[in-house]
């Protein structure tokens, strides 16, 4: 730093010393906290991420990326140097459901809490993140994820997306890597015409019975679904078309769906159609796929 040279001997002394508390004051206000030396590992160094999406078994309605305004919720650990597993738990982190939120710059903390800085004595961290952020999710081993009933809106498929991710590695400087995977299952339905009805442009088409809320526990990935069951409007993929056959996608959380319960429903004209079937087990991160025949109660 510069500083400016008076002609007065005892006022250059006067104002270097003025200025340079009040700078130091400035300083401490603003970034209380902050190591002196940040070129030293773990004192108090700021934790940075480069966070990307595996979308090659299904993608989101919108995007194969995350976009700006997205947000994930992380929670930090200290590794365990043993080889053991070091879990989130309710206290005790080293970050606690930090949000971060996707902007034009990268990832960035939504406010100064969330920051996350590595420790001061250089200990390594693993890190647990989901996506999207709920400030509910304070409890790690139970994190409630839910499907929206309607997601035949962009805001539904949305917001019925989560993800996980984990790096285990232990790492105590740089960016830190994150790999987000799906944690619902996906199913698609293909209707094609038969040989009276052709599905049209109106035809909707639900699933029925369905779980639509499993509690996760983001360290061990674990996911146990609950008894609230409901229905599903799927979207369609599709844009209104002559060719004669909609698919149509839903995301829902891992479950098995027991033999004969009226799974998917499809309503047309005011008419409904509704098929049963085998035993469907849906696993999570997978997309399962079914083609039916929209058939009249004549057609065999």
């Amino acid at each position: 730093m510069h500083w400016k040279v008076f002609k007065t001997g005892i006022m250059k002394i006067k104002v270097y010393q003025y200025f340079a508390w009040f700078c130091l004051g400035l300083c401490t206000a603003c970034y209380s906290g902050m190591p002196e030396d940040e070129g030293e590992v773990g004192q108090g160094k700021e934790v940075t991420f480069r966070i990307t999406r595996f979308d090659e078994i299904f993608s989101r309605a919108t995007a194969t990326n995350f976009e700006v305004g997205d947000s994930i919720g992380i929670y930090a650990v200290k590794h365990d140097v043993a080889g053991g597993n070091s879990f989130p738990a309710l206290s005790g982190n080293q970050a606690h459901n930090a949000k971060w939120v996707k902007t034009d710059e990268g990832w960035q903390p939504a406010s100064l809490k969330d920051k996350i800085v590595y420790p001061q004595d250089g200990a390594e961290l693993d890190f647990y993140a989901y996506y999207p952020y709920s400030r509910d999710a304070i409890n790690p081993e139970g994190i409630a994820m839910g499907v929206k009933p309607d997601q035949r809106t962009i805001e539904g498929r949305n917001g019925s997306d989560w993800m996980a991710a984990t790096n285990t590695t232990g790492v105590n400087e740089g960016e830190v890597e994150l790999l987000f995977r799906h944690v619902m299952a996906a199913v698609e339905v293909e209707i094609r015409g038969g040989n009276v009805i052709t599905p049209n442009e109106r035809l909707e088409v639900q699933m029925t019975e369905i779980c639509l809320k499993n509690s996760f526990n983001l360290g061990t990935g674990v996911s146990v679904a609950e008894n609230e069951t409901g229905t599903i409007d799927m979207w369609r993929l599709e844009d209104a078309t002559d060719m004669g056959s909609f698919t149509y996608r839903a995301l829902l959380p891992a479950q098995s769906l027991g033999e004969g319960i009226p799974v998917f429903r499809c309503l047309q004209d005011g008419k409904i159609y509704i098929y049963r079937g085998e035993e469907i087990i849906l696993e999570r991160g997978y997309r399962t796929r079914f083609v039916f025949i929209l058939k009249s109660g004549s057609e065999s």
